[in-house]
Formats: C-alpha cells, structure tokens, sequence
C-alpha cells in the first residue's frame, strides 16, 4: 500500500495511516522488516540491491529501485545520464548500486523517491546504511536525503562530508553533526543513525559505525514535521549536481528509534551478509568460515535494557519463524542464518533419524544463542512456501521432526515432533533453545509427509551446440514435467522447453536440454517442475555469462559450402568450432588453437551441406560465440 500526501495536513496522514492499519491487521503481528525487525508500520524504506532493481546484469543503468519494505516507496530515475549502474559481485558475492562521480546539473547519478508520510512526521528515525565510498573528501556526498533545497522541506540528509566524516541533519541544518571517525574510500562500512525525540536534547542522536557507537549530539527537534519533499538517493536534492561518488548495497528506514536489541540484530544481519566485521555487538558467528558461512537471511530476537524485539517471520528468513515465549533476559539473543540461495528435499545426510523413509530440508540454519540465565522458550515454524520449496500440501505433524547437529557434519538428534501443522507452515511449540548448532526439518515418512522433489543438481555450462542445462532428481513422486525459461535480465523470462519428468522414482533421473540459439552476454535459465495435478512445486535460477568481446564472422555469406571463418577477441585458447543445422543436427566440428586475436581459417564443405541455414558456434573453456550461414 502507497500513501502518498496531497496537500493533506498531518493528521489527515495520520488518520489515514491508521485506517491503513485497521484494514490490514496482519501487518501488525508479523514481523518482516530486516532481520525480522519491524515491519511495514515501522519498517518505512527497505531498498536492497539484490531485490527490485529494473535489471540484474553487471554495469547496467537502473531505472527503479524498489523499496522492499511492503511501503511502495520505490525509487526511480528516468533521465539516463542520471541513472546509476546495478554492479553484481562487490560485497561478500552481493550487488551493489554504483553512483558515478560526474558532476553536474542532470549529469550527476540520483535516484528520486515520492513523498510520503512514512518518511517523516515522527518523533524518530533509525537508519541503516551499507556502503563502499568510492570519492571521500569535502564535498557533499549524499546517501539519503529527504529535502526540496537547503533546509527547505528537511527531513533529513546523511552524507559524507568536510574532513572525510559522515555528517547528518535532522529536520533542519540548526543541529548538523559529524562523526569523530573518518572514512577512507573504497572501503565497506555499515553506519547506523538514530535519532529519538523523546530523549533529552544533548543525546537526541546518535551515529554507529559498524555497529560501535561514535557519537552523540544535540537535536532540539522532538518531531520531524510532515515536510513535503521526495526521497533522494545519492544526492542532497532533486537539483543538487553533486555527486554520491561509491557503492550503496542497502538503505532502511524506521520511522522510530529502534531500541538496542533490536539496533544489534540489524547490524548482525547487515554484517552477516555483506562480510562487514562489526567492532562491537557481534552476536552471530554462523557466518564465520569454521561454522560454514550460514550468511544468507540472517534474522534475530533479543533483549536489552532498553526493550526487546521477540520473533521474526519465515518470510525474511527463508522459511523459518521463530516467535520466543519465555526465558529472554538483557543480553539474550538467538540469532539463526542459512547456507543456501535454493532448498529441496533430500535422502542424503540424514543418518541419526529414524522412520521409514527418511527426507529433510537441504536449507540448514546455524543458530547462535547468547543465554545469560533462564533459558529460551520458543515456538518455531517451518513455512513451506517461504522456504521456496514450492505449494505443496503437508501430511500429518506426527512425522515431522525438528533435526540438530553440533556440527556440520554429523548424526542428526531429532528434538521434537512436530505440533500442529496449518496450510503449509509445520509448527514445533515450546521448545528450549540452549544449544549453538544446526537445524533444519526432516519427515520420517516421504510419502505420506511430502518434500519436494529431490533435486541434486541443476546445471548450465557451455557445449558445443550453445548452452546445455542438466539436471539430476535422486526422487520423484508425483512429478508431471519440468519447464525451462530464459531471461536477459532475471526478471523477464521466455518459455524454451518442455520435458517429460518420470513421475514417480525411487532412483537417479537425470535430464539433458539444449539451448540452441543462447541469448548474447549474460543469460539466466530457470528449471521449474510441476505435479501432475498442475501444482507448481519447485523453482531453481541459474546464470551465464557470455563473452562479447570476441566476434564471429563468416564470408562470403550466402556461400555454396565452401567460406573462411573469423574469430576476434581469443588468444591462446582451445576454441570448439561446431556447425549444426535447424534441427540441431551436428555437421561439422574441429578444435582450433587461437594463436592471435585475429584468427582466419578456411572450411570446404563444398557439396556437404544441402541449401539452407545453418548455425556456427565457436566455444572455448569459458566463452561462446555463434553466427549464422547460408547455404545457397
């Protein structure tokens, strides 16, 4: 839901924001902010570059940037010299947005967000910031800001600033502060700043730095007011022509002051993921490297002096809900991540279990618990679809069980059966949490307690004849037929090809498909398996990379069988030369060896291939290019 101001006072925004609320109930028990922190009530802006972005391919400009927060702040630029590059691979293995360093009045990179009441017309604010800074010095360069101009319509503004510092303004310039740290580029920071009105003024704000408090400063606001203004990313204002100058991996907005606990889960997620080393309130070690880098979702509950923050839900964790009863006291935490982009069942690993026909999740969470006394209490959930494991429906809760292991490797011990099952979340109640270690969910009956189907492998690589996809099923049961896409972009795909699956087996299937006619540069390939019935159940994304560099000529062309091939770009390469017709058919292949960049070889096929096209392709261990010749 949007809510966007139209000339309407402050408690018209108000009012509205809480028919918003009354109309939508659930939004206030499910906590699906960062981290399991928050949510859309609170959580104002969530903009992460793994999610939302107009394109996924390295170095491309974005249009929009979507705010993940349920808000619908979402922001966009359609100038194209303003537009910044989505870059994939810069932080811990994720993307990040890089704002250039031009500077200039429509030149410099800059996102706009609409007004909105979510953004300000509070008492307090928590921000969240994951950067690389790539230009420090003294000039302006902005994170965020909401402002029309100078100190016209302020909300706030973070930036970079005089003497390499961050800088911040809370509703006007009056009280601008700096940190006492500065900032070097091209280094990876995560800062935190809170402001709370309610507090005395010499202590309003506050800045952390990777999760240790710097500074403390004055702010004689105690309300941002409701300030007619868009959100700008990378800049001070929609005008302003200077740059942001780095990367911006994630922004998040809370329209309060987060209390510690909650502060401290954030910084563990953000620290999780990106591979930040916090320099206080390390409460997670699942992403160390001895305990198998669970980074992925990592989301938290705990408690401080200052208040608690008590579950999080399946739908930020990948598929794992917790909700603590009892037993939490200041300083405890239970922070869980896991290892996994994609999760199926599987047979495999899973000695320590008993039944008949054992299966579990591949997706496995590390669970880090600081427990200073009483000990935890916790209702945990297993949601099906949140685990991306497909609409599947569950058999009865006697046959699941929650799985722990101490160590990576290893017998399972089974904690418990399952409570209750409802629509496809399997839920395991009042359970205590002492123990550090690794849980997932295993079924001691597959077929009356389905998992999906058990998907060992699904993989795209470079052939001969263009892009081969192969997968492996170590099980099926019920399976009708698998479909592949294609997409240019991870977003948009295309239907290529549909293949009959086994239905049900008790053994290895493995499949083998052909793109024949693959996209040029980046190409993304999605296997999706379907139930007989017509059921969705699995989905696995996988990417390629194709080097342009090179090129592939063929000439004369039309030619009568007998022509020269030219190939650009590889030098000291083995390259596979393959010609096939329409159908696939292989006609002719040969290995060169590219000396130089520029390589020329004459083929006489003369009287071997009858009239028509036909398709060339030349493939070395990590490139593919192809071309066309017609046969007259």
């Amino acid at each position: 839901m949007v809510l966007k101001k139209s000339g309407f006072d402050t408690f018209e925004g108000m009012r509205l924001l809480i028919t918003a609320l009354l109309m939508c109930p659930a939004l206030l028990l499910a906590q699906s902010g960062p981290a399991g922190v928050g949510n859309p009530t609170n959580n104002a802006l969530w903009l992460k570059a793994d999610a939302g972005t107009s394109s996924t391919i390295n170095a491309t400009a974005i249009s929009s940037w979507n705010d993940q927060s349920g808000n619908g702040i979402n922001a966009s630029q359609t100038v194209a010299a303003q537009q910044p590059s989505y870059t994939s691979n810069v932080l811990n293995g994720f993307p990040a947005i890089q704002f250039d360093n031009v500077n200039g009045a429509n030149v410099n990179d800059k996102m706009l967000g609409p007004d909105s009441p979510l953004l300000d017309n509070t008492s307090g604010y928590s921000f969240f910031m994951v950067t690389r800074p790539q230009n420090v010095d003294n000039n302006a360069r902005v994170i965020v800001s909401k402002r029309t101009a100078v100190a016209v319509d302020q909300s706030f503004m973070q930036f970079f600033f005089t003497g390499s510092r961050f800088y911040t303004d809370i509703q006007s310039n009056n009280n601008r502060y700096n940190t006492s740290a500065t900032f070097a580029a091209n280094t990876n920071y995560i800062i935190g700043q809170f402001y709370d009105g309610t507090l005395a003024a010499a202590s309003r704000c506050s800045t952390f730095i990777n999760s240790g408090l710097d500074v403390t400063s004055t702010e004689s606001s105690t309300l941002v007011t409701d300030n007619v203004s868009p959100l700008v990313v990378g800049s001070t204002d929609a005008g302003d022509p200077r740059p942001f100058g780095g990367y911006i991996a994630e922004v998040i907005i809370y329209r309060s002051a987060l209390n510690e606990a909650a502060r401290i889960i954030v910084d563990n997620y953000l620290s999780a993921k990106y591979n930040i080393a916090l320099s206080a309130n390390n409460r997670y070690s699942g992403d160390d490297a001895g305990n198998g880098d669970f980074d992925f979702e990592v989301c938290g509950v705990g408690q401080e002096s200052s208040g608690s923050s008590t579950s999080f839900s399946s739908s930020v964790s990948g598929g794992l809900g917790v909700s603590v009863n009892s037993g939490l006291d200041n300083g405890d935490y239970l922070l869980a991540g896991h290892n996994s982009f994609t999760n199926n069942a599987t047979y495999l690993d899973v000695a320590g279990m008993t039944g008949s026909l054992n299966a579990r999740w591949s997706r496995i969470w590390y669970f880090d618990i600081t427990n200073t006394s009483t000990s935890i209490n916790a209702n945990l959930e297993f949601d099906l679809s949140d685990g991306d494991v497909g609409a599947i429906s569950p058999g009865p809760a006697a046959n699941y069980v929650l799985l722990y292991r101490s160590g990576l490797s290893g017998n399972w011990t089974e904690l418990s059966t399952a409570s209750s099952v409802s629509g496809d979340k399997i839920n395991f109640n009042s359970l205590t949490l002492t123990a550090d270690g690794y849980y997932t969910i295993g079924t001691h009956e597959f077929n009356a307690s389905p998992l999906p189907v058990e998907l060992l492998s699904f993989d795209v690589s470079l052939c001969k004849s263009g892009v081969c996809m192969q997968w492996i099923t170590a099980s099926e049961k019920n399976s009708a037929y698998f479909v592949l896409e294609r997409s240019n972009n991870g977003i948009d795909f295309e239907f290529l090809t549909q293949t009959k699956a086994a239905g049900n087996s008790a053994i290895e299937m493995a499949y083998l498909e052909t793109d024949f006619k693959p996209l040029a540069g980046t190409s993304y390939y999605r296997l999706k398996q379907f139930d007989k019935d017509g059921t969705l159940q699995m989905t696995v994304l996988r990417s390629i990379e194709y080097q342009q560099s090179a090129k592939l000529y063929v000439f004369p062309n039309p030619s009568s069988g007998t022509f020269s091939l030219n190939l650009q770009g590889i030098t000291g390469e083995e390259v596979l030369v393959v010609i096939l017709d329409d159908s696939g058919k292989e006609l002719y292949s040969k290995v060169w060896l590219s000396s130089d960049e520029d390589v020329v070889k004459g083929v006489d096929l003369q009287g071997q291939l009858p009239p028509g096209l036909y398709h060339i392709s030349a493939c070395s261990r990590q490139k593919f290019y192809s071309s066309r010749l017609l046969i007259k």
